[in-house]
């Protein structure tokens, strides 16, 4: 089992997120459903890290970053096996060019 750490940068974005789908998209129950995902990929993420995909991006992918997909979202997250702890950098909408914000 890892050990999750979560990073300020990650919290905001997924206040952010959550603040947008209820407030201004008008859709609460949305919001509740994505954080009910973002909780479930927690677990998987708890019990099996290497599952999702390397970033794609050169430079991503040589610094170990790995991203799962959230609905429309992408997390981006690092894998430390000495200590294993996994560490959540950030969120972001799956259309942004997540790669120069890293």
């Amino acid at each position: 089992m890892y050990r999750l750490v979560v990073t300020e940068f990650a919290n905001e974005d997924l206040d952010n997120i959550v603040s947008y789908i209820a407030v201004q998209l008008d859709n609460p129950m949305v919001a509740a459903a994505f954080l009910d995902e973002v909780e479930r990929c927690y677990g998987f993420l708890k019990s099996n890290p290497l599952m999702y995909e390397r970033c794609h991006d050169v430079r991503l992918e040589a610094d170990g970053y790995r991203k799962a997909t959230i609905n429309n979202y992408v997390l981006v997250y690092k894998v430390d096996e000495t200590a294993k702890t996994v560490i959540i950098y950030r969120f972001f909408y799956g259309a942004q060019n997540y790669i120069l914000l890293i």
